[in-house]
């Protein structure tokens, strides 16, 4: 077999279905309001390029994310200030490595993925680092990587119970065989791998030249697993226990196709990620547990005129995309597309009010390196 990249794979069609609803007007949009959230950035502290994340303890909402690799910042929602900044080691008995994914249960229970290695070190806002879970192998022998909760790619740990789910990245040893993800039971430390794998669409010598393939973004339902690869259609719910797969066709009506392209061997970076922001293809899916509806984000198809860095376009979510709406049943319901350079795809958070983008975009003319600014978005129904 050969070792390639990653799409998204179900086994052996457990229980697939390839429904989608047929409509000629949206039932529901996603609407601007003019409500904002801003959060003041220190001189010592960079806007975030990877997923934030919210939490809740004693009744209020945080927002945390990481700052140098380093450390952690944590926001309280309703006020808008820094309340805790929290430094970790990299080295010795509370060292951590490099502080890039992580998960919060509450201020005593950070865990943070070594983004190196299969372990997560379970921390508190001292800094003082008190268990770490290890998890190099399933018990079926499967290999596992490092938890991929460090990217822009929307994957994050979940505490189910007295287990955790972590996501995976795809292994290269496993030729083809990498699961998406590992359910640890942390009393037992039985550890059991998904049946969804990622499956080869380039070769492994056709990676470093390769446009893209292997982001799968993950959330969690309450009751299932839903997952979404950048080139495909459908997405797929994996039931808690892993034991059945559905599909559901969720096609989007700005993406004709999603590609994946192979450049020439003396490609450099710049032009590799120019083709990264320019072809098709699907971003992460959230749930919306107030509303019960789940988010696709899509990019289209797109030309950059020349840039100065197509990083920090990849890294501001690129130039446009939209929004999918998707009901309790999978059915796509919506899509709001959204202006040219005005918003963060990559940065985003669910409260009970809506949904909230970041509007720091280097592009907009407001713009401001010292605030990390949120527009508040509503879900409509239209009135047909």
């Amino acid at each position: 077999m050969k070792n390639c990249f990653c799409v998204l794979f179900a086994v052996f069609f457990l229980n697939a279905c390839t429904s989608q609803r047929k409509q000629e007007k949206d039932l529901y949009a996603i609407r601007t309001t003019d409500d904002y959230l801003t959060f003041p950035i220190d001189v010592n502290t960079r806007l975030p390029k990877f997923i934030l994340w919210t939490f809740e303890e004693n009744g209020k909402g945080y927002l945390a994310f990481p700052n140098m690799s380093k450390e952690i910042l944590f926001y309280d929602i309703s006020s808008m200030d820094l309340v805790k900044k929290v430094e970790f080691d990299a080295e010795g008995n509370n060292g951590v490595g490099s502080v890039y994914g992580f998960q919060i249960k509450d201020f005593n229970n950070i865990y943070i993925a070594s983004p190196m290695l299969p372990i997560i070190y379970v921390a508190d806002t001292t800094g003082r680092v008190k268990s770490k879970i290890e998890y190099e192998e399933a018990d079926d022998g499967t290999m596992l990587a490092p938890a991929l909760v460090h990217t822009i790619t929307y994957s994050p740990m979940y505490f189910i119970g007295d287990s955790l789910y972590i996501p995976q990245t795809r292994s290269y040893q496993l030729k083809g065989n990498s699961p998406y993800g590992v359910m640890i039971d942390l009393k037992t430390n039985h550890k059991t791998v998904t049946p969804l794998k990622f499956q080869c669409v380039v070769k492994d010598e056709e990676i470093p030249r390769s446009t893209g393939g292997g982001k799968v973004s993950v959330c969690y339902n309450g009751g299932s697993f839903i997952y979404s690869s950048e080139v495909s259609d459908s997405i797929y719910e994996l039931s808690r226990d892993f034991s059945d797969v559905k599909s559901f066709l969720a096609k989007s009506r700005y993406l004709k196709s999603p590609k994946v392209e192979v450049l020439s061997s003396d490609v450099d970076v710049e032009m590799l990620l120019k083709r990264k922001c320019e072809l098709p293809a699907y971003g992460n899916l959230i749930y919306d547990k107030y509303r019960n509806v789940y988010y696709r984000f899509v990019f289209p198809e797109v030309e950059l005129d020349k840039e100065r860095s197509y990083l920090d376009i990849y890294h501001n979510g690129r130039k446009q995309f939209s929004i999918m709406v998707l009901d309790k049943d999978f059915q796509v319901v919506g899509e709001t597309l959204f202006p040219e350079y005005s918003y963060n795809a990559n940065i985003f958070f669910i409260r009970e009010d809506g949904l909230y983008i970041s509007v720091s975009h280097f592009k907009r003319p407001d713009f401001d390196e010292n605030l990390l600014r949120f527009q508040k978005f509503e879900l409509t129904k239209m009135n047909i």
